[in-house]
């Protein structure tokens, strides 16, 4: 799992390990979701037919993972109004993430990684309460910088574990002069990073 066939680059051993970890996550029931359920949101995400959840949510991921520039608050809306809040933040955080994964095989030019299968379980319920909308799609906390993932707490956490080893950790976000060991130092993260939001019409 996860062996970059191919690449023309090594893959440090902790991304590679932090996707084999999200791997489990992501079979895993959610917050609101089975597993077969979330399974089908991430093949919505990439383009492939499933009918294993929500229409609503299908249609959301599809148009997140295939076209993100297109996705504005109409088409978070419907889906949220349709399946509630809690499910639409559960689907937008598996694109998300997933994003990551298959962008990183993407952009070394090896082959994505296959679905797991999913586990099977019921969704925890676990949902933070007392969130607003504040000028954005979904209910989030208040702060400088809200995450729309954290509505789902593991989801929150999984979006922490990814950023570390793929873009920088959490907590050094106030230093702007930290650099990636034997990697890119911030401005260079900075610019690759806001050239990505400009290109998919990220709001914020």
């Amino acid at each position: 799992m996860f062996e970059f066939d191919g690449s023309p680059v090594p893959v440090p051993d902790v991304m590679r390990e932090t996707f084999i970890h999200h791997w489990d996550h992501l079979a895993s029931p959610g917050a609101t979701l089975t597993g077969p359920e979330r399974i089908a949101v991430a093949r919505a995400a990439r383009g492939e037919p499933t009918t294993k959840a929500h229409p609503a949510l299908l249609n959301l991921a599809e148009h997140l993972g295939t076209s993100p520039g297109s996705v504005f608050e109409p088409e978070v809306r419907a889906a949220a109004d349709v399946v509630g809040d809690p499910a639409a933040v559960e689907s937008i955080a598996i694109v998300s993430l997933l994003s990551c994964v298959d962008g990183v095989h993407d952009a070394l030019g090896v082959d994505r990684e296959p679905l797991p299968e999913p586990a099977p379980g019921d969704p925890t319920g676990d949902i933070v309460e007392g969130l607003k909308r504040r000028r954005t799609h979904v209910p989030m906390p208040q702060g400088a910088i809200p995450v729309a993932m954290d509505l789902i707490p593991a989801e929150g956490a999984a979006r922490i574990a990814m950023s570390a080893p793929t873009y920088m950790p959490d907590d050094e976000m106030v230093h702007p002069d930290w650099s990636k060991p034997g990697g890119l130092v911030r401005p260079q993260m900075e610019v690759i990073a806001a050239r990505t939001s400009w290109h998919n019409d990220c709001f914020y």
